[in-house]
């Protein structure tokens, strides 16, 4: 036999923890992560309740078409970037930040012919091994990135620690990202909820 589950979401603690992380954070940005239908809550509806967010993240352009057709206006990052070149004329239209995590995507968006920068975020592999460029490969990434006319000249550069629910555990993942990105100018997107707390 089974038996129904229910599950009550708290907007207001929702809206507390943001302005929690808000303090540990400052003075930088905060970017709220509502990728998974904004973790199985509602996509929109998280959205709406964490509206004092810098940023929003994102998995995918289906995503960012959701939040900009509910009014969010803030900075929208889809952190699985462009998975075609064709996905580069919908990323202007609405918008959209692209993680560069890939070969391929500086591939399209070399050969892309609108000439708008699109504003871009390098993705760093520091042992998540999940997406990212390889911290050796990093520099010539950035570089190939910043030679293209088509993509703002204020390149960012993130990563995803592999280890942040561990206390310390994102100390070797801190130390591979700012070996990779020593010298490479740009804002720079790192912890997580629980690297910050």
């Amino acid at each position: 036999m089974s038996r129904a589950t229910s599950a009550t979401i708290h907007l207001g603690a929702l809206r507390s923890n943001l302005e929690r992380l808000r303090q540990l954070a400052s003075p930088a940005q905060v970017m709220a992560v509502v990728k998974a239908d904004g973790y199985g809550h509602g996509l929109e509806r998280v959205a709406r309740v964490l509206d004092r967010a810098d940023a929003f993240g994102v998995a995918c352009i289906a995503d960012g078409q959701r939040l900009r057709a509910t009014g969010i206006r803030q900075r929208i990052v889809v952190l699985s970037g462009i998975d075609e070149a064709a996905d580069i004329a919908e990323m202007h239209r609405l918008g959209l930040e692209s993680v560069v995590h890939h070969a391929s995507q500086i591939e399209w968006l070399a050969a892309d012919a609108d000439p708008r920068p699109l504003k871009v975020w390098l993705k760093i592999d520091t042992g998540m091994h999940r997406l990212g460029f390889a911290p050796a490969d990093a520099a010539q990434a950035y570089r190939r990135l910043h030679a293209l006319q088509n993509v703002d000249a204020d390149i960012g550069l993130m990563t995803h620690f592999a280890n942040a629910d561990v206390a310390g555990g994102e100390r070797e993942s801190l130390a591979a990202f700012e070996a990779a990105a020593s010298g490479l100018p740009g804002e720079r997107s790192l912890s997580n909820s629980a690297a910050l707390l």
